[in-house]
């Protein structure tokens, strides 16, 4: 229990400073490639090594973010990366693409790596596979409660890390393309342009209506904080408790994670919480979309959410409860304390002078009844938040700011002063780093007064604004000598700097020069072109049946067996989010008889491994060597990820001879999240999930431009939000086949039945003709008035 980690986020050296000055144990950021957070500002290589440099002096460890998708083109630079990371001792990768944490085991095995939230581990059989892939440390998904994270924790091998403070995704992370399929910014590429905090209206589609809510961002979750219960997650067994804001500003930075230290501290010491209501307070007025305690600590539906505001929501101070419109006056009864120079939430600009009385105050507290200048519209009964605090801005930069080093490491020296010989200066750190610095001018006789121990002592002391305390010195020197204190000067200086360099390289590696060669085998392609197709229930199966179908794959647990029956061809498709208790479907499925299975995640992997098993475009498959891991872990097949176009697709699967399937017709899920918008917006839904009621309904979301995004359930009443219009690539058939894909996929969703067959039989025509297309196919021409898209297909992503 005593290892708990605070970590930390950093987007620049104001941050990282920040971090490491109050408090944090490590800390994670990005470089200029590769990163989920390809906005922040993030270190170039100069950077990279003097931020690994100062924060491993201060006894800080630094985690790089390479989380983002490889591109097949981008592998050899990603290498070159990785390399120069190594060699500048940074303590750890944080990862999201298989392929690359293959690579990185293969040509660095002593590197450590953390699998990223980005990879959706949300189960004990996802942690074992990232186990088995080399992975020290595993970033669980968001969603999970602290009794599971505590399973997790108790019954697998790898440390646990976990967000306790910061924004929040609606969307499991590492499975929403929603920024990516409307605007072409990839969340897998650290591009996200964050659609969830847009505004969208609530339509009844069976009624063709708006549902009339109060709210407009409803997409937008709360942040987190799991300050005042952090002993639960404590308990549970995690090693890491991580703080999300790459984003943020530093003095965010610095405030944060000083509230965590101060409440983590004195839990360890006391094994009690303690959470002061000015810590609190602190918390609320750096920055928050309002609180909430999050999944991990039991909050589900509206407790999550703040469909009222998307920004920052600030401190409540109080109540308008008069206003003098003459005067330009409004009158606050205060909840907190207001100062001078604060922001409110009303608007105005910064706060000016406070009357109270006929006083003029800076500062005003509690109870207290003031006025202030404010010209804006506003009502009386309204509530004010601040949203911008003077006081706390300036006591978070006072921790920063001018070099001030207030975190300091005690080390211990001894000084040998002989006479006729050179001074010897030994410095020691508890990490055992042994410096010995020797000067240039041998020690003499004094003259008239000898140099004492406590002018030496002082002299050496001296350490100012360097991060070290001396915490012993030994004296060992001649009688009646004497030396320059110029001199005591010079080797204290040179000594200090011998250490710093010696702490800086804390992993003691030996520097690698990596030949990289990724130019692969090229195979020939297996053309055997195949067609498959997923539909989610029982109706769906028997309009296509009797077709020339190679794979069908079938979703509804409930009816696989009545469907096995019907159908030699089945692979059974669990949903794509099983969290522990929720792998009962695949031995209920395998108590079935089922032996075929469509994967996707990576915990399914681990479970079905002595199953025939096809990969899933949800794995997030991006390049040739996630596509050979998953083949060498006995995958029949991949599907590739939407995200690419033609090109890139060819160049991936010029290197593998895999079996590769591409979605030529479907509409694509964007999200897919515990949250349901149904059921909280319209019935407050909250502890009776699956009460059947929203999956009987039709709902979606429509956006300010009028695109309506349909909305489903999974078996396990998790909300899908699906794309506005359907991929149909009819047109592109040969295309897609010319880029190495052999089977054309086709998934069935929200198709009027009488559709199904229809569209899947013009696919099937086209391919027996040769590809041949007729642009006055019917269904073809149906389909281009309801809003068909061609996907990522002829753009891509960046």
């Amino acid at each position: 229990m005593n290892n708990i980690e605070i970590l930390a986020p950093v987007g620049n050296f104001d941050s990282l400073k920040a971090a490491v000055l109050n408090g944090a144990d490590a800390v994670y950021l990005g470089g200029k490639n590769f990163s989920a957070r390809a906005s922040a500002n993030n270190f170039d290589k100069e950077e990279l090594k003097e931020a690994v440099k100062y924060a491993h002096i201060r006894d800080v460890k630094v985690y790089v973010t390479v989380n983002t998708l490889i591109k097949e083109s981008e592998i050899n630079s990603f290498l070159k990366y990785i390399n120069f990371l190594y060699n500048i001792d940074v303590d750890a990768l944080i990862l999201q693409d298989v392929g690359m944490a293959s690579l990185v085991k293969k040509h660095f095995p002593y590197f450590e790596i953390h699998a990223s939230t980005q990879m959706v581990a949300h189960s004990l059989e996802d942690v074992k596979y990232l186990e088995n892939l080399g992975f020290k440390r595993v970033v669980l998904a968001r969603e999970l409660t602290v009794e599971e994270i505590e399973y997790i924790s108790k019954n697998s091998n790898v440390d646990i890390e976990v967000f306790v403070h910061g924004a929040l995704c609606v969307c499991y992370s590492g499975q929403c393309l929603m920024s990516s399929m409307i605007g072409g910014r990839s969340g897998n590429r650290g591009r996200c342009a964050q659609p969830c905090r847009k505004v969208y209206e609530l339509i009844d589609i069976e009624k063709n209506s708006k549902v009339h809510l109060n709210d407009k961002y409803l997409l937008s979750p709360r942040d987190l904080n799991t300050i005042e219960e952090l002993d639960r997650i404590i308990k549970s067994g995690v090693l890491s408790l991580k703080i999300e804001g790459r984003m943020k500003r530093a003095e965010y930075v610095a405030t944060v994670v000083g509230a965590y230290r101060e409440v983590v501290d004195y839990y360890l010491e006391n094994k009690k919480l303690n959470v002061k209501k000015e810590t609190l307070d602190d918390l609320y007025s750096i920055f928050n979309r309002k609180f909430t305690k999050g999944y991990i600590l039991g909050e589900i539906g509206k407790d999550i959410m703040n469909p009222q505001k998307p920004n920052n929501t600030g401190l409540y101070i109080g109540k308008v409860i008069d206003i003098d419109k003459r005067k330009n006056k409004i009158t606050l009864k205060l909840e907190n304390t207001l100062r001078k120079g604060d922001g409110l939430s009303i608007g105005g600009g910064n706060v000016g002078r406070i009357l109270k009385g006929n006083k003029i105050l800076d500062v005003a507290y509690r109870n207290d009844i003031v006025q202030i200048d404010f010209k804006e519209e506003i009502k009386v009964g309204q509530d004010v938040y601040k949203t911008l605090d003077t006081n706390l801005l300036d006591r978070a930069r006072k921790t920063y700011e001018n070099n001030i080093e207030n975190k300091k490491i005690p080390i211990r020296s001894k000084i040998i002063l002989n006479l006729d010989e050179y001074p010897v200066l030994l410095v020691k750190d508890y990490r055992n780093n042994k410096i010995k610095v020797v000067a240039d001018k041998k020690v003499e006789k004094a003259i008239k007064v000898s140099i004492s121990d406590e002018k030496i002592k002082n002299q050496i002391e001296k350490l100012g604004n360097t991060p070290y305390v001396l915490e012993n010195i030994v004296i060992e020197k001649d009688e009646n000598i004497s030396i320059p204190v110029s001199v005591l000067n010079e080797i204290r200086r040179e000594a200090i700097e011998k250490l710093d360099n010696k702490r800086k390289n804390i992993n003691k590696r030996k520097l690698i020069k990596l030949d990289i060669e990724n130019k692969g085998v090229i195979y020939e392609k297996n053309k055997n072109l195949k067609i498959s197709v997923r539909v989610r229930k029982l109706y769906q199966l028997k309009k296509i049946l009797d077709l020339d179908i190679d794979i069908i794959y079938y979703e509804d647990i409930n009816t696989l067996e009545e469907a096995m029956a019907l159908c030699d061809k089945l692979v059974y498709s669990p949903p794509r989010i099983l969290r522990n208790k929720q792998y009962y479907v695949l031995d209920k499925a395998l108590d079935m008889g089922v032996d075929k299975f469509q994967v996707s995640n990576l915990g399914m992997i681990n479970k079905l491994s002595q199953s025939e098993i096809y990969g899933d475009y949800f794995l997030n498959i991006f390049n040739s060597r996630t596509i050979e891991k998953f083949k060498n872990q006995g995958l029949r097949s991949i599907c590739i990820s939407p995200e690419l176009n033609l090109k890139e697709i060819k160049e991936v699967l010029k290197h593998t001879d895999i079996e590769a399937e591409a979605l030529v017709y479907g509409r694509i899920p964007l999200m897919i999240s515990e949250y349901c918008p149904m059921g909280v917006l319209i019935r407050n839904c909250k502890k009776d999930k699956r009460c059947g009621i929203c999956n009987k309904s039709k709902y979606g979301l429509k956006d300010e431009k009028g695109e309506l995004f349909p909305i489903a359930q999974d078996m396990f009443c998790r909300s899908v939000i699906y794309n506005s219009k359907v991929l149909c690539m009819i047109d592109h058939l040969k295309d897609i086949y010319d880029a190495g894909i052999n089977i054309f996929r086709l998934d069935f969703t929200f198709e009027k039945e009488e559709y199904i067959r229809e569209i899947l039989k013009a696919y099937i025509d086209i391919i027996k003709n040769n590809f041949e297309f007729d642009e006055e196919i019917k269904i073809y021409e149906k389909l281009k008035r309801e809003g068909i898209t061609k996907g990522h297909y002829l753009r891509g992503v960046e």
